[in-house]
């Protein structure tokens, strides 16, 4: 028998059983859709902006919040939206960008990057670093430190900013403060002990998960984290997932693995909550605890009040 949190019990019940195949161009498609603009909130801006990739052969499309009242210390966040890599948008992760804002005075980076199966996982990774170098190396244009940025993500975008923390640290050439991860997807492997993708769970059940993987091809380095050994010399981590999550083994698998390698690291197994909660159903108490979690982890790591 499986516990619900009771503000999710009603939408689980009525989820439906399948979602299409997420491998199919169609169906990406109708995902990737951002439909209508954000309207305007009182205390947040945004606008948008391009970054250059590495071979500056393309414009990286991001979207730049600002808070009205910005901490002192000058924090700021890179985000990865979700969608395994495959679909979602710069809208996906509005509603989270602007409670970052809001509650830690950081300035945010949401990045639109490119996705499989139409871009390899090279040139999904060369996407987000490059946005994570450029506010690196002109700090000026955000008016953050350097030294207090985040990388953060939820389900595919939380695979992403685990990936982007192991090429920071082997690179050399920028150091996060933070990895904060939702949900993320960490395996492209089905192995024994993540049972929870076999526990029938909602949401993304082991097919789609399948799908999404298998859209980024042959596992290609770094994309996929719990694929590399050493995990020693990471930045501090911050781990959120639901109990009723088909990742939720996989991310406490990898968050182990970090805290056996003496990375920092905080892991939150949030009871009675489905993959994608805070997206899923936005206003219930399970998104403000989750929201305050992580505006306790800038406080702890970042901006240091």
């Amino acid at each position: 028998m499986i516990w619900w949190d009771p503000e999710y019990a009603d939408a689980i019940a009525a989820f439906p059983a399948g979602r299409g195949d997420l491998s199919d161009p169609e169906m990406l498609a109708l995902l990737r859709d951002p439909g209508p603009d954000p309207v305007p909130e009182p205390d947040v801006t945004w606008s948008t902006a391009s970054v250059p990739n590495t071979a500056g052969d393309h414009d990286i499309r991001v979207r730049v919040y600002r808070p009205a009242q910005p901490h002192p210390s000058r924090p700021g966040y890179v985000l990865f939206h979700g969608g395994g890599l495959s679909f979602g948008h710069l809208n996906t992760e509005h509603r989270r960008c602007v409670a970052l804002c809001r509650d830690t005075g950081a300035v945010g980076i949401s990045v639109d990057f490119r996705m499989a199966p139409d871009h390899p996982p090279a040139v999904i990774l060369d996407d987000g670093y490059s946005v994570l170098r450029h506010v690196t190396v002109h700090p000026e244009a955000y008016d953050v430190d350097p030294a207090r940025l985040v990388l953060t993500g939820s389900s595919g975008g939380g695979m992403l900013t685990l990936a982007l923390a192991q090429m920071a640290r082997d690179r050399g050439d920028t150091a996060p403060a933070l990895q904060l991860a939702l949900y993320p997807n960490t395996d492209d492997r089905a192995l024994p002990e993540h049972a929870s993708r076999r526990e029938g769970l909602p949401v993304i059940p082991e097919e789609a998960i399948r799908q999404v993987m298998t859209n980024l091809g042959p596992p290609a380095p770094y994309i996929v984290p719990n694929r590399t050994e050493d995990l020693a010399g990471l930045c501090p981590a911050v781990v959120i997932v639901g109990q009723n999550d088909p990742l939720r083994d996989e991310a406490v698998d990898y968050t182990w693995r970090m805290m056996r390698s003496g990375v920092p690291t905080e892991l939150h197994v949030l009871p009675g909550l489905p993959h994608g909660f805070d997206v899923f159903v936005p206003d219930t108490e399970a998104t403000r605890h989750a929201d305050e979690l992580a505006a306790r982890a800038f406080r702890r790591w970042v901006s240091g009040a």
